[in-house]
């Protein structure tokens, strides 16, 4: 196995052919392997594996990035800003015979949470009163600080489900994320990172549920309005709307170019 990045005390765990324990498999996807793992030094981890990235995506990853690389990156940034969220432990790349070109992120496993989404699946009592402040606070922290979540989905946050007074958000799975030199609050990207939040949320809890939320983000009451007013735009599936949606990747991904090359510059 031939490895680019390698962190010798915590990547040998990883030497191929690796078995890994069907029980511990949280999600299996094409191209997407995600397992907990503990490490040699007794640390609880999650692992996420992206394999057969094929020789185009590896060289796209040393001009840019690695997506592991990146999300690493993030998470770092993020840890380090006081932002809760999965914190990182190291990321890896290489090429194997049983999974081709691969790229490993490790994180440490965050005890006794669920996802949002499984907690507002479960219908119990609790989740009528469910304070979501925490999560917009964080939410405004996290674009405050330049990330752009890209998929912030409730399925993607999860809750300290220990019933403690204060209920505590960890924002995790950054794979779509971008890192930019600076705030993007109030901007079409951060827009978008709440409208997939607030869609998610309020399909269990209710149209609205989230407005006084959104006070705490930072928007005042007429934002507040156009906000949930071009939010009803956004509902359909048409071709119309997938070519926003695209629109808006497309140019998110030239923005964080834009950024590394003016990093690079100076």
């Amino acid at each position: 196995m031939k490895t680019w990045f390698r962190w010798p005390s915590r990547t040998e765990s990883f030497v191929w052919p690796y078995k890994i324990d069907t029980d511990k498999i949280i999600k299996a996807e094409a191209k997407c392997l995600i397992w907990s793992e503990q490490l040699q030094d007794a640390t609880p981890a999650i692992v996420k594996m992206y394999y057969r990235r094929g020789i185009a995506n590896f060289i796209r990853g040393k001009i840019i990035t690695f997506r592991a690389q990146r999300e690493f990156r993030i998470l770092r940034h993020l840890d380090r800003k006081g932002i809760p969220c999965s914190k990182p432990l190291f990321w890896t790349c290489g090429y194997c015979k049983e999974y081709g070109f691969y790229e490993i992120l490790c994180t440490r496993q965050i005890p006794n949470t669920i996802s949002l989404k499984a907690f507002l699946a479960s219908k119990s009592l609790f989740i009528k009163d469910i304070d979501l402040g925490s999560l917009f606070q964080t939410v405004c922290n996290m674009h405050r600080c330049g990330v752009y979540h890209g998929a912030f989905s409730t399925k993607n946050i999860l809750i300290d489900a220990t019933g403690k007074a204060q209920t505590k958000f960890y924002i995790i799975d950054l794979a779509r994320a971008w890192l930019f030199s600076s705030s993007i609050l109030g901007k079409k990207i951060a827009w978008h990172d709440l409208l997939k939040l607030i869609r998610n949320c309020e399909s269990d809890l209710g149209i609205g549920y989230c407005q006084p939320y959104l006070v705490q983000y930072g928007l005042g009451k007429g934002n507040i309005q156009k906000f949930y007013q071009d939010a009803r735009h956004y509902q359909s599936y048409s071709r119309k709307q997938k070519r926003i949606k695209n629109a808006l990747k497309v140019k998110v991904f030239f923005l964080a170019i834009l950024t590394k090359l003016d990093k690079g510059a100076h």
